[in-house]
């Protein structure tokens, strides 16, 4: 019979005397039992005891002692100094933070000291756990961690694995015995892998149960390891399932430090794979706020874990951003004209690089959202000195042409060779009085631009800068003109009445951006389902052609324009012919 066995006999047995005393009714017996729930207590922390095996706490300073005493000594002579030495494994010692784990000859000697307990598995654990402390304690991949650690801790990952069974007694184990054999991945190159799907999931049940039993701190290297298993097991998923998670994703990596910088690479390389990736504004944010622009040379270093493409894919949604702040906060757009806007978001693909000139206001303003922006466009602004305090400039480089729009509608484009020696330099402050020192308005320019509509042979001003950028430059539009005629439905006959055409009302309001924000995101985790579609094209105006009932194919007449819509056809399934729309087979 073993120690909680006895306990629970004794406890039996005061159970019984009890009974026996209640029943005689003596007065001076019948009356509450504190003792007994004293003894309860006692009973229940000495279950705790024998269920959780011998205390993980050692004073430092008997550690400190033993360890003294091995590392002259080389030799564990009893179970006490074994035990206290193999809990000091990873202890820093001295003025030099001397550890036996680092140590290439006091190191082997320390296992081959606990190895002679292995006959004897209720004294060898002792050893054992402590070193399973150390191998969560010491951090293998610490910047500062010498070559000699992390070949030992190693080689302790190993020791480990091999002798867990060793462990196990014939009549009694504590928990930590019984888990360690549950999880033997703990001791693989990946272990955590296993805990990142339920975490992901929310469940975290087995992990805390595993951290209990085995005493695994907030501090150690395991937690790094768990957040990222997480992260791993949210890349492996689908697009559409990883862009469900991407944002607890996110916040995940804000709130935990360490795993920051690799935690945001593994997500935008992930996310960089996705066919015309959407736009993901948190992701975005959180990858600039750490590493800066992603153009700019000088943070090189800092994007030196992403991939380009991921790299690339930032960079056009940070001038994405840039244009439509320019155009919304600093121009005459803001007023509800969002021409320029749409037209130059047509070539974020094309443009090199970005220049900001403030005017007084835009400099000065106490507003959050130019106090943002100013953070944001750090080493790409320059001072404007202008008469108009309102007046701001927008430098584009594009290849072999420097585009110069300003904040009043009235004011020509620019545009200058950037092969020859610009008019104005970045580095000091710039106006807009013609041919002036460091003027941004100077004869020397390429091109002048008005945006005026009907003039040079075109009905918009819109056509005419699309064809000169070409002509001049061969720099073309991403997606093809927003004036692209689609083919109009023709009136279903006896012949192909079951042909379905779903067209939105000709005067359907615009989205909010939020409403079309809230529309893509559910779009975007939701597999195909014909009412999905539906949905989608009645909130964006689409419309639908349906001629699978005549063997031809479903389609969505819109051209490819929007990212975040043609990201949500390929997802199900879609495929684009210019000039007609999406399409899909039945």
């Amino acid at each position: 019979m073993n120690a909680l066995d006895h306990l629970k006999a004794l406890l039996n047995a005061l159970d019984h005397l009890r009974a026996l005393l209640d029943a005689a009714r003596i007065p001076s017996l019948n009356r509450p039992w504190r003792v007994e729930r004293e003894i309860d207590g006692h009973i229940s922390r000495l279950e705790k005891y024998i269920k959780d095996g011998a205390s993980q706490h050692v004073p430092k300073d008997r550690q400190e002692e033993a360890i003294r005493r091995f590392w002259i000594s080389r030799r564990l002579d009893n179970l006490k100094d074994a035990r206290l030495v193999c809990f000091g494994v990873a202890l820093p010692m001295g003025p030099q933070s001397e550890r036996v784990i680092e140590d290439p000859e006091r190191f082997p000697a320390l296992l081959d000291g606990a190895d002679q307990f292995l006959p004897k598995p209720r004294q060898y654990r002792r050893c054992y756990q402590g070193l399973l402390s150390g191998y969560f304690a010491y951090d293998r991949d610490h910047k500062d961690t010498p070559p000699a650690g992390r070949t030992n801790w190693e080689t302790l990952r190993t020791y480990l694995g091999d002798r867990a069974k060793k462990t196990i007694d014939d009549r009694y184990n504590p928990a930590w015995v019984d888990s360690l054999q549950q999880h033997q991945t703990l001791f693989s190159t990946d272990p955590c892998g296993r805990y990142g799907p339920p975490m992901l999931d929310g469940d975290s049940t087995e992990i805390d149960v595993l951290r209990s039993h085995l005493n695994i701190s907030d501090k150690s290297w395991f937690m790094r390891r768990l957040f990222l298993a997480q992260i791993n097991a949210a890349i492996q998923r689908i697009d559409s399932e990883f862009l469900t998670v991407l944002e607890r994703i996110l916040a995940m990596i804000r709130d935990n430090g360490i795993i920051h910088d690799e935690g945001l690479a593994l997500v935008l390389n992930r996310h960089a794979c996705i066919p015309r990736p959407p736009l993901a504004i948190p992701l975005r944010d959180a990858a600039v706020s750490r590493w800066g622009n992603p153009w700019l040379a000088l943070n090189s270093m800092r994007w030196g874990h992403v991939t380009p493409a991921a790299r690339a894919m930032v960079a056009e949604w940070l001038k994405l951003e840039f244009i439509e702040a320019f155009f919304t906060l600093l121009a005459e757009e803001r007023s509800g004209d969002s021409r320029r806007l749409e037209f130059w978001k047509r070539y974020v693909h094309a443009i090199d690089s970005i220049h900001f000139a403030l005017g007084t206001d835009a400099r000065t303003s106490k507003r959050p959202d130019f106090v943002t922006l100013r953070k944001k466009m750090e080493k790409l602004s320059i001072d404007l000195d202008d008469a108009l305090r309102t007046n701001n400039a927008f430098i584009m480089q594009m290849g072999p042409v420097v585009i110069v729009e300003f904040g009043g509608y009235s004011n020509a484009c620019y545009g200058y060779d950037a092969t020859r020696p610009l008019p104005f330099d970045y580095g000091q402050r710039v106006v807009t009085r013609v041919n002036a020192h460091n003027s941004l308005k100077h004869s020397a320019h390429r091109l002048k631009w008005r945006h005026q509509d009907g003039i040079h042979g075109w009905s918009k001003w819109e056509q005419w800068f699309e064809a000169e950028l070409t002509k001049h430059f061969n720099i073309r539009p991403k997606t093809p003109s927003s004036d692209l005629q689609l083919p109009q439905p023709t009136r279903p006959t006896m012949a192909n009445q079951s042909t379905r055409t779903e067209s939105p009302p000709p005067t359907q309001t615009p989205l909010s951006p939020v409403r079309a924000n809230t529309v893509l995101r559910a779009a975007m985790t939701t597999t195909y389902r014909r009412q999905a579609l539906s949905v989608l094209a009645a909130e964006f105006g689409l419309r639908i052609d349906d001629l699978t009932a005549d063997n031809g194919n479903l389609w969505v007449r819109t051209d490819d324009s929007n990212r975040d819509i043609n990201t949500i056809l390929l997802r199900w399934g879609f495929q684009y012919r210019a000039g007609k729309g999406w399409w899909k087979g039945r």
